[in-house]
């Protein structure tokens, strides 16, 4: 057993120790640009031609060239042979020469010569003549060659997630694999007596329903999650599904066993493997028994048992290890709302770091209504849109005050 918490660490002295003390190094790894989707560019990714690699048609119309055209008026067309015709997916061979032009399809390729096109509503065929009534300028109604890309652009930059549409984009350049960070290994240790598995439950005990909620969050994330199960009271036990925990991830997170008393058997636990950074006591409110350490360059995580408490712990101190185990440099994202209520801190923990989960209410503005409950209901964290984290010297925020909330993946939408 550790001895209880008796002085608290603010929240960025204790991450910034075990950040300091974490030495895994990511590892890249090149998949094909269709099963890169929801993963972390390694890289930047540059263009190696331009989109499209040749001008095309905006409209269906008449390739010209523009010289030939500069004067056109409705009154006073100008008359071109109609030399040939074009459409998608094949190059012209003809050259345009003055005098001439060729009847184009949306999207297909400018004829050599050509570097214009006029729509057709302000063209009239005349037998093997248009008749053009209306100028056009240099470049009217073309799609210029890389004019969506120029080759050499960086397309995707480096620790974007990669969408459906980068994905796209990334097909159309004729790329076949992107360098992609490999998912951080995630380890999630329930711990207690007092637990049974939900798919088997024990008469007299607490289905485990907490390890699940953080362990589909980290794959939400881009995590390999890993259930190593419920450990019970028993320290020996526990060592043991640390160390094999350890060896097997990047990061590990244990659910329960933390306390301000002498019941903090995580702790001793952890102790005993020699951790380089140990930090137990956080001004968090609520999560403060949470502890936080880092064994031989590997980061654990020791979230309370009380499901805001984890919760609390998990998206405060948990969030920024997985960015930077992940290479993703901002989960999530934050977006500016009125509070729609007065909110306070408790008395007893002013001076902490709080969070404050909260409804949105959508109408001429989006207002953020806190929310609170017991730190064991579960309830409140799924009535909650998202979060605001509030500074430890804030005492207090005024109904109509802009907050940023903080909105993730898999917590504030699917």
């Amino acid at each position: 057993m550790s001895r209880p918490v008796e002085e608290y660490t603010p929240v960025k002295d204790a991450l910034a120790a075990v950040m300091k003390g974490i030495t895994a190094k990511r590892s890249a790894e090149t998949l094909p640009v269709r099963r890169a989707y929801g993963r972390v560019a390694a890289d930047n990714v540059v263009a190696p031609v331009d989109v499209p690699p040749l001008a095309t048609s905006h409209m269906d119309g008449f390739a010209v060239i523009s010289s030939d055209v500069l004067d056109a008026t409705e009154s006073v067309p100008a008359r071109l042979i109609i030399a040939g015709e074009a459409g998608p997916g094949v190059r012209p061979k003809h050259l345009v020469r003055s005098g001439e032009a060729v009847q184009v399809a949306t999207g297909a390729v400018l004829p050599a010569g050509a570097d214009a096109v006029v729509p057709s509503e302000f063209a009239e065929v005349d037998g093997r003549e248009v008749l053009v009534k209306r100028a056009a300028m240099p470049g009217s109604y073309v799609y210029g060659a890389g004019e969506d890309v120029r080759k050499g652009e960086v397309v995707l930059s480096k620790g974007r997630s990669i969408r459906a549409q980068d994905m796209g984009m990334m097909i159309a350049l004729g790329l076949i694999g992107v360098k992609v960070w490999k998912r951080p290994k995630v380890s999630v240790i329930a711990t207690g007596s007092e637990l049974t598995a939900a798919s088997r439950p024990k008469e007299g005990k607490t289905r485990e329903s907490h390890s699940p909620v953080i362990l589909r969050l980290c794959a939400t994330w881009g995590c390999i999650p890993v259930d190593m199960g419920i450990v019970r009271d028993d320290s020996d036990m526990l060592v043991r599904t640390l160390k094999r925990a350890l060896a097997t991830s990047d990061f590990v997170l244990t659910l329960g066993g933390t306390s301000a008393g002498q019941r903090d058997l995580v702790i001793g636990a952890v102790s005993t493997l020699k951790p380089d950074v140990l930090v137990h006591g956080i001004k968090l409110d609520r999560g403060r028994v949470t502890g936080i350490a880092a064994v031989r360059g590997s980061p654990i995580l020791m979230l309370p048992g009380p499901i805001q408490a984890a919760m609390n712990a998990f998206l405060v101190l948990g969030t920024p290890v997985l960015e930077k185990l992940s290479g993703n440099p901002k989960i999530g994202l934050e977006m500016s709302c009125k509070m729609g209520e007065d909110w306070e801190p408790r008395k007893r923990f002013a001076d902490f770091q709080k969070v404050v989960y909260v409804k949105l209410r959508h109408g001429e503005e989006i207002v953020a209504e806190p929310i609170s409950a017991e730190t064991e209901s579960l309830k409140l964290l799924a009535e909650a849109d998202g979060y605001v984290v509030v500074p430890e010297e804030v005492g207090r925020i005024s109904k109509g005050s802009q907050v940023k909330v903080r909105l993730v993946p898999g917590f504030s939408y699917v």
